[in-house]
């Protein structure tokens, strides 16, 4: 795994917790380069502490490498949907508060409803815990994280009912992308009304041509230089 990847990855757990997507319990983790079926993910931290020197490998059963460390309970999340999903090399779980209205039982669809939000796409599948017993909403389990990332699909994220939100990406300046501007969508369309009465938004047309041209590498390139201003090691 190259520095600059393992350092990026650092700065992505703090640009988030900055930026109101990631909380206390929040996490990112990274294919690693060499092996597919592993991949980073910094020790047991809150996000706005991890540094590079924070990251583990972990096998593809979530386990952690370093068994002198403490270990996120969710790290078979990404292991799961890295295995699932051999296109993916990022993935993030936060529980930003303006997408759990939009988990809840009954709620209308996340849709996009401003333009930088089509960058999550128009079809947001929400998974629920609730099959697999009164353990616990942590996605903890082979048995969870496997269905989580069937029910992700070929979507750029998926809604946890009551939890928060997986999103995932080919990097991971798209995939902090997709994130920020997935949350930003939900507030704008939280404030809208969304989830009392059906508020317009983007065309399932508009959604797939504003993403098209949002998710180039330039853009991708320009947005991840802006949100880390300020925080690099």
């Amino acid at each position: 795994m190259t520095e600059a990847i393992l350092r990026d990855l650092a700065l992505a757990n703090r640009l988030l917790v900055r930026d109101g997507i990631v909380d206390d319990f929040g996490h990112v983790a990274h294919r690693d380069v060499e092996n597919p079926e592993r991949f980073w993910l910094s020790r047991a931290l809150p996000p706005n502490r991890v540094t590079p020197g924070d990251l583990r490998l972990h096998g593809p059963d979530g386990v952690c490498e370093d068994s002198s460390v403490g270990t996120y309970s969710e790290a078979v999340l990404h292991a799961r949907v890295f295995a699932a999903h051999p296109n993916v090399q990022v993935s993030i779980h936060h529980h930003a508060r303006p997408l759990l209205p939009f988990t809840m039982p009954g709620a209308p669809p996340l849709r996009p409803v401003f333009h930088t939000g089509a960058v999550a796409g128009w079809d947001i599948p929400v998974w629920d815990s609730a099959p697999f017993g009164a353990g616990g909403m942590l996605v903890d389990t082979v048995e969870k994280a496997d269905s989580l990332a069937a029910c992700l699909g070929q979507s750029r994220a998926v809604l946890l009912r009551g939890h928060g939100a997986v999103v995932v990406g080919p990097d991971i300046a798209t995939a902090v992308m997709v994130a920020i501007y997935m949350v930003e969508n939900a507030a704008v369309a939280l404030a809208a009304g969304a989830t009392a009465r059906p508020v317009p938004g983007l065309s399932r047309e508009e959604v797939a041509e504003t993403a098209r041209r949002l998710l180039t590498p330039n853009t991708v390139a320009r947005v991840w230089a802006g949100r880390i201003a300020g925080l690099e090691d």
